[in-house]
């Protein structure tokens, strides 16, 4: 059947006669050099829109990420509208020996897109097309963000993505990180259904190419293996994904919020709610369990936030399965009230959003393959209600993981966790800059209590399992390879050095080549 196509910008500068997107209609899997003029020229027919200087107006706004503590001073930024005009921009930076990033939704935790300063910041929010086939199939430009991506699938074709609920978020780095979402548990990762990336790489000449990964190409499998989870800004710019056998939304979803008072939690009652979610899940999270269709959240509040809180949803066809799942949180854990709420799915998934607002904020992450052990229960139990701190908007969140995500075997694809029943976030956000320190000493201090025993991170050791690569977090020790990638660390350097073999992408914790 003939696709369908949504564009949400202009895509004004799209080669003529050119594919989907603007790419070559050739998909041979091989590396293209996508420019035959001279270096630092643009490509015919893909001039580019003028770069963002710092004496423009807008430059204030496009330096800074979507956390605000993230602003850098690039030399310019350049918004990009296609294939094409990426490799441009990236031959461009390269000629005048610019460091290059890349910036997407602009969500990333830490300060690897907006940090670059007297570099060149490629903007991807010009490149937002999505098509999608009523086959499964579907090819989502590098800058496009959640909420198109999923609306057009489901107005287009009547198709998902088990990808993230904060919707303002880019597909570039969601995706290259493995992308986790609402549906992960009965539909597995974002990634398992990824068949091809188009990548602007820069050869070991300085040239800069269009490069059609796909799977089962033996020139370029293994670069596309390396974007299902090796994260993003490791190996070059991607300008589109594809996508097949993406499954059906549900019809309607059946969602849950209940919340427990702080002043009716004791220290008992809030370690039974805790091991309450961890057994349901570590009894519940099969590939073949009936609750595959169920997600949760676990809201830890700091105790200033008055209330903990526990998100679900259950996916039709059947409704029912919320009602024993929250009979078992509740059980012994006394003073909760719930509210219930039924959607369309597509409503539903706006409900969802977490975006938020653009704040100040920090961000920690873990995998659990069981339920918490009783030290770290106590130590959250201490960090959340240290008295000595103050901020509503202080948590851990805890979601239910497991089910069709632990299908592939950790080496298919590059997110090695593909045993864990339960992916952990620690967050803190604020508003002022005065107040910095003391929200990050609150977060990196629970965090090294909780995982005292396993050096002050979540080591990989049968119980905890590392940490997801899109919550990346700066504080990590130098073992941050093994925390994200586990054994998949070294295929992921064959890469960087057969793809960025000058190792243009880079940022604080970007994968390095091998050293002889």
């Amino acid at each position: 059947m003939t696709p369908n196509r949504r564009r949400f910008l202009s895509v004004a500068g799209l080669v003529a006669g050119a594919g989907t997107l603007g790419l070559p209609t050739s998909r041979a899997g091989g590396p293209r050099p996508a420019r035959d003029t001279a270096p630092g020229t643009a490509v015919p027919g893909q001039s580019l829109l003028g770069p963002v200087y710092p004496k423009d107006p807008r430059y204030a706004t496009m330096s800074m990420g979507f956390n605000r503590r993230w602003a850098g001073a690039p030399a310019y930024i350049q918004v990009v509208r296609s294939a094409a005009e990426t490799v441009t921009a990236v031959q461009r930076a390269c000629d005048a020996g610019k460091r290059i990033t890349v910036r997407g939704g602009g969500h990333c935790y830490e300060n690897f897109s907006a940090g670059n300063n007297g570099g060149v910041i490629i903007d991807l929010s010009g490149m937002q097309d999505v098509t999608a086939s009523p086959g499964g199939t579907a090819v989502v430009a590098g800058g496009a963000t959640l909420w198109n991506v999923y609306e057009t699938l489901f107005k287009d074709a009547n198709l998902t993505m088990p990808a993230g609920s904060c919707y303002s978020v880019g597909v570039g780095g969601h995706v290259a990180g493995g992308g986790y979402g609402v549906l992960s548990r009965l539909h597995g990762l974002t990634v398992d259904y990824l068949t091809g990336v188009d990548v602007v790489c820069v050869n070991a000449q300085g040239q800069a190419q269009l490069i059609e990964a796909r799977k089962g190409n033996a020139t370029t499998g293994q670069l596309l293996w390396a974007h299902t989870g090796g994260g993003g800004g490791n190996f070059g710019i991607v300008t589109a994904y594809y996508f097949a056998g993406l499954p059906r939304p549900p019809a309607q979803v059946l969602m849950a919020s209940t919340s427990w008072p702080w002043s009716r939690l004791t220290e008992a009652s809030f370690g039974t709610l805790v091991s309450n979610y961890g057994q349901f899940l570590a009894a519940n999270s099969a590939p073949s369990s009936p609750y595959a269709n169920l997600w949760s959240g676990l809201f830890l509040y700091h105790r200033s936030a008055g209330h903990v809180t526990l998100g679900a949803q259950v996916t039709s066809p059947d409704l029912t399965l919320l009602t024993p799942f929250l009979d078992a949180m509740t059980k012994d854990v006394p003073g909760s009230t719930t509210t219930t709420k039924q959607l369309p799915w597509l409503q539903a998934t706006q409900t969802q959003n977490t975006s938020g607002a653009n704040q100040r904020a920090k961000h920690k992450s873990a995998y659990l393959n069981q339920p918490f052990p009783q030290a770290q229960i106590q130590a959250l139990y201490t960090g959340l209600t240290d008295a000595s701190f103050s901020n509503a908007q202080a948590l851990l969140q805890v979601d239910s993981y497991g089910c069709r995500v632990n299908v592939p075997a950790p080496a298919a694809t590059a997110v090695a966790q593909r045993s864990s029943i339960m992916k952990l976030q620690y967050s803190v956000y604020w508003e002022d800059p005065s107040d910095d320190q003391v929200n990050l000493n609150w977060i990196n201090d629970l965090y090294a209590n909780v995982y005292a025993g396993t050096g002050g991170v979540p080591a990989s050791n049968g119980v905890t399992d590392g940490c997801y690569v899109n919550y990346p977090d700066v504080n990590l020790p130098s073992s941050w390879p093994a925390l994200y990638y586990k054994g998949n660390y070294p295929a992921l350097q064959a890469v960087k050095a057969r793809w960025d073999p000058r190792n243009v992408f880079n940022h604080t914790q970007s994968i390095t080549a091998p050293t002889a």
